[in-house]
């Protein structure tokens, strides 16, 4: 399997020995730094609190996915290509141009970001080890994009709004200071789910979204993530675990990395979840 950078993968799925990492890029003015190889969360974090401009990214050349499928395809009958939403990043339709001129490369646009790929990744490993048909395998892909939730609470919007990726969250931006939007991808794009009165309420409704998505009987898999925000994550944890009528399998949490940082800003958590 083939994952690009932005989803912040945990170290259990970055050292998967079936599992190949293609990090973006980050520029900070005419630095330009790989994605989790040549800057971490922390430095990034730092570098973007004392930056007066925000950093751009980009996607990685298009000759890389060509050289890396072909690659791959010696030692693989089959292929799968994880990225970005499409509608945050040129990324997927790059890798998908390449894997056209490659064959038996499935690129998968996530439709998520960060963590919310991270748990699609975890979900797709976990099949590919027990050999699950491809059939049964790409049916489970499609399963997941119309079942998953990826929800996520930044401490401010502006990052969202001054780099591009708002979406249809946008008439949040100016909301007062005590109001926290707790804000969900759909389709692909962020988009408003509710406001609530300080980080407490707003992590109860990320709890409230999960029992309201789910039901009792099966299991629910979730990954949490954060922007370098240990402490309000294991709040949100404490939530979720406190669930007693939910068989919810937290699987290891994301750090969000420099890319999805860029754009979100420090300090968000997320929690994504899906009942198979």
């Amino acid at each position: 399997m083939v994952v690009d950078s932005t989803a912040d993968l945990p170290d259990n799925l970055v050292n998967d020995p079936n599992l190949t990492l293609v990090p973006l890029t980050v520029f900070f003015g005419e630095e330009a730094y790989l994605d989790w190889v040549e800057l971490r969360p922390e430095q990034f974090y730092e570098k973007l609190v004392a930056s007066a401009e925000l950093p751009h990214t980009s996607q990685p050349a298009p000759g890389l996915w060509s050289e890396l499928y072909g690659r791959l395809r010696e030692q693989y009958q089959q292929v799968y290509s994880v990225h970005l939403s499409a509608e945050f990043s040129g990324t997927c339709e790059t890798a998908r141009a390449a894997a056209a001129e490659i064959g038996g490369v499935t690129v998968v646009d996530s439709r998520l970001a960060t963590g919310g790929i991270a748990l699609l990744v975890d979900r797709m490993m976990e099949r590919i080890d027990r050999g699950t048909p491809k059939e049964e395998f790409d049916a489970y892909i499609e399963y997941f994009h119309a079942n998953k939730t990826f929800l996520f609470l930044p401490t401010t919007l502006d990052y969202l709004y001054k780099g591009g990726r708002i979406g249809r969250a946008s008439h949040l931006v100016g909301t007062l200071l005590n109001i926290k939007p707790v804000l969900e991808i759909r389709d692909g794009v962020a988009d408003a789910y509710k406001k609530a009165r300080g980080i407490g309420s707003a992590l109860e409704i990320m709890r409230d979204c999960l029992l309201e998505r789910t039901g009792a009987g099966t299991d629910v898999y979730a990954n949490l993530s954060h922007g370098l925000n240990l402490p309000v994550m294991d709040r949100l944890r404490t939530l979720i675990e406190a669930v007693d009528d939910r068989r919810v399998r937290l699987r290891p949490h994301s750090i969000v990395g420099s890319v999805i940082g860029t754009y979100i800003g420090p300090g968000a958590v997320g929690l994504t979840f899906i009942q198979e």
